[in-house]
């Protein structure tokens, strides 16, 4: 809102008490032209009146225009100078949705500066979302949502995540709201600020373009606009409504909006404007990473942000986080940062042949492989699997310039000569044992690197000082050195390369997250007695989850869909399911449900029972149970073929078709087995929430990191009321001046702890040299801690005062 210097008398403002930071409903009274003073009136929240004074030159920062819709209207335009058309200013809808949930997530939570937001008598509360969270984890029939705690206890970088937000406020959410028998009658206000701030989101963040002014989104867009202007009309104090500046945004964004497809579609007929293309969802997801590793987003330098990201890539070296799923080898995804990446799931086409090189590559190097250390045979692994690494690229084609030719021809040498000098690495006997001094090396790195004091930040800090060291040990060359004195090998230009490559991999190897062997399976003809049979409630919720991992084989998972078979693949899968299509034509989205057939729900069925027959070994995997798992449901061979035949229904049904054409729609073994294992892993993702009761073995997802564990165990340990952490009292005026009642008395504390530091403090060298004179010890020193440690002795064996020391009838008597 543009700021306001001139103010007149009797005219109405809005002031914020610097008592609780909160804007209030105010009026000016008078102005002292000698003091440049301004006398306010306001109305606090109980309805008392208080006068304030506020001098010109801090107006900015007390007092604003009162809010007023017409002004709101004129602020989301201006006129370009140069050409004379209209500019339009729209606040970044990603950015005002998050608002929206923060603002709901400050309203009657019973803490400093909350909110208490109204709509014509309706409480719109964060604790019927929390109500919805807790009923669902109270109740395994409960209506499935994807709320977690971090959706519910929100912090400085889940703050930032906007999937939070759309999962927050949701179709689901309100849904649960209005099934929910204790939140029914009071969250009538919350669903509909749910409503439409969703309806704003997927307006605004949709693919669909407007390409008139007759789209029936454009009313929504109005009528979401109204309600939220009545809103602030209708309050009564400034905390029963959403902030001044998310309403500003707002109102903001939407006229603006507006306003900018009006001009457009005018100016050029027939264009498409596509709303997600205004917004800003990367540079927000970039500033949530900048957060999540302890930074500060608000202003940012050059230098603060190659900081961040430098801690970034260290970081995500050594995590061992795992952003969902606990099973799997370990990457950076629990960072945050890579989901800003886009991925060309085209090149997923050619995983198949890459794997078959790979899979010569092993069988010819295998007898050396199965002799070397476990540690020591992955990184070869990983080096032969790399095929930038092992020069395994199309050879380029010969170019007119010479150059280029001779050029291209001492890149290929140098290619053969670093794949024979890995070659020789591997033979050698001493290669293990140089890997394993490597990384006891880093091991220890990392460990010196922990800072004496754990803090709050203590792994912001901990991955500063383990990149410098690092890169001090790198920089320093005796990794090198080593290598030379263990290998022995002539001299080449390609030996350093190696060299250092493979330190990179020992550093990348020393951090991975250990996973259980693939051939740690159970009974691959492990057959459950009896399968489950589940409530209706809890029946409808199963078939949900069923109809979403079919959903996302056929839409969303882009492994499946780089398939050279995914039209074969949906085409199975629809036989066996049923889609039901849900169309809002006021925001033009329409929701797709799966609804699974009988025959698919049956060996679903079948699966869910032997999954909970495996997990009966969670004692003894611990955290390594899900891999466990999934290892055992993939060698299963009763389930296997009890997915072939079902998959053997489908295809009779899709024969019966006469347009369709048998060869191409005919999976083979290949592409069974491709699609069970898609199915099985999907599936255990979405039934995790379900298998959390399991010694809670199995991470919720969304749950927050170590850094944010700490912080919150630290918070809860400072809260504690400050007479349980600090040590009992000691003041030398404590002390009683009779010498022998002030003996007992230090004696007692001698006791205590950290009595030494507080004598150290409150005592003055005369004193403790007094002390040390009538204990009969003529030691002559000046140093506290020395007369302190001798004077404690004495205390400790329970010696006398002397009598000369008795006589004067006063301690400290000089």
């Amino acid at each position: 809102m543009p700021l306001k210097l001139e103010w007149n008398v009797n005219e109405l403002c809005e002031f914020r008490s610097p008592n609780d930071n909160q804007w209030y409903l105010g009026k000016i009274t008078n102005f002292d032209s000698i003091e440049s003073t301004l006398s306010v009136e306001i109305i606090n929240a109980k309805g008392g009146h208080k006068d304030w004074k506020v001098f010109n030159y801090h107006i900015d920062k007390f007092l604003r225009p009162v809010y007023d819709n017409q002004k709101f209207l004129a602020n989301h335009k201006t006129i370009n100078p140069i050409t004379g058309e209209e500019w339009f200013f729209i606040s970044d809808p990603t950015h005002v949705f998050k608002k929206l949930r923060n603002n709901l997530a400050k309203s009657h939570i019973d803490e400093k500066n909350s909110r208490e937001i109204m709509y014509n008598g309706k409480e719109i509360s964060w604790k019927h979302i929390k109500g919805v969270y807790e009923h669902t984890q109270r109740h395994a029939t409960a209506k499935a949502t994807k709320l977690t705690k971090r959706h519910i206890w929100l912090t400085s970088w889940s703050k930032m995540r906007v999937d939070l937000v759309e999962h927050t406020l949701s179709k689901e959410v309100e849904c649960a709201l209005a099934s929910i028998k204790e939140l029914k009658d009071i969250s009538e206000g919350t669903r509909e600020f749910i409503k439409y701030a969703r309806k704003y989101r997927e307006i605004m963040h949709s693919k669909i373009g407007f390409r008139s002014i007759e789209d029936p989104r454009i009313k929504t867009l109005k009528e979401i606009r109204n309600w939220f202007v009545n809103g602030d009309k209708q309050k009564v104090g400034p905390i029963e409504w959403i902030s001044p500046q998310c309403q500003f945004d707002l109102i903001l964004s939407i006229n603006g909006f507006l306003e900018m497809l009006a001009f457009i579609l005018k100016k050029y007929p027939g264009s498409m404007i596509q709303p997600r293309r205004i917004s800003q969802d990367m540079l927000e997801g970039l500033f949530g990473t900048i957060r999540e590793l302890g930074g500060d987003s608000s202003t940012q330098t050059l230098k603060s942000y190659g900081h961040a990201l430098n801690k970034y890539q260290v970081t995500a070296l050594v995590s061992s986080e795992i952003k969902s799923v606990n099973y799997g080898i370990a990457n950076s995804t629990g960072t945050g940062i890579t989901s800003l990446t886009r991925r060309d799931y085209r090149k997923d086409k050619k995983y198949h042949e890459e794997n078959k090189e790979n899979i010569n590559v092993y069988q010819k190097y295998n007898t050396r492989l199965s002799q070397l250390s476990t540690f020591s045979r992955g990184i070869f692994e990983n080096l032969l699997d790399d095929n930038l690494i092992m020069g395994r690229f199309k050879s380029l084609s010969k170019s007119v310039n010479n150059n280029v030719n001779y050029e291209n021809i001492r890149v290929y040498d140098l290619q053969t000569e670093r794949y024979n000098l890995i070659e020789v690495l591997l033979y050698l006997d001493s290669i293990d044992k140089l890997l394993q001094s490597w990384q006891n090396i880093i091991k220890n790195i990392a460990h010196e690197a922990i800072p004496k004091k754990i803090g709050v930040q203590w792994l912001a800090t901990w991955s500063s000082h383990f990149e410098l060291y690092l890169n001090n040990y790198q920089c320093s060359g005796i990794w090198y050195q080593e290598f030379l004195a263990v290998t022995k090998l002539h001299p080449s230009s390609t030996q350093r390369l190696v060299a250092y490559l493979l330190l990179q991999k020992v550093i990348e190897h020393t951090f991975k997250k250990k996973i259980i062997e693939k051939d740690q399976t159970a009974d691959c003809n492990l057959v459950p007695e009896n399968i489950i049979v589940l409530e209706p409630a809890e029946a409808s919720k199963f078939s949900y989850i069923v109809g979403w991992v079919v959903y996302k084989l056929t839409k969303s998972d882009n492994i499946t869909k780089s398939h050279p078979q995914f039209k074969a693949i949906c085409a199975h899968l629809k036989v066996l399911n049923s889609e039901q299509v849900v169309y809002e034509e006021d925001v033009r989205s329409q929701i797709t449900n799966v609804i699974p057939g009988q025959e698919f729900l049956e060996f679903m069925y079948k699966m869910e029972s032997l999954i909970l027959i495996l997990f009966e070994k969670h004692k003894e995997f611990g955290p390594h149970i899900l891999q466990y798992i999934h290892n055992s449901l993939l060698d299963n061979l009763p389930l296997l073929q009890s997915f072939n035949i079902l998959l053997d229904l489908a295809s009779q049904q899709i024969l019966t078709c006469e347009s369709v054409t048998t060869e191409n729609y005919k999976l083979k073994d290949e592409v069974r087995n491709f699609l069970y294992e898609r199915i099985i892993s999907i599936y255990m993702r979405s039934r995790q929430k379900s298998w959390r009761r399991f010694n809670n073995l199995i991470p919720e997802k969304g749950t927050t990191s170590l850094r944010e564990n700490l912080k919150s165990f630290y918070k809860d340990t400072q809260n504690i009321s400050k007479n349980e952490n600090k040590p009992p009292l000691m003041k030398k005026e404590s002390i009683p001046q009779n010498p022998l009642l002030g003996l007992e008395q230090l004696r007692i504390w001698a006791k205590l702890d950290n009595a030494e530091e507080v004598f150290l403090k409150i005592f003055q060298v005369a004193e403790l040299q007094w002390l040390l004179w009538a204990f009969g010890d003529n030691v002559k020193n000046k140093r506290k801690k020395t007369l302190i440690s001798l004077i404690f002795d004495h205390l400790k064996k329970g010696t006398q005062f002397c009598e000369e020391a008795i006589s004067k009838g006063r301690i400290f008597a000089l």
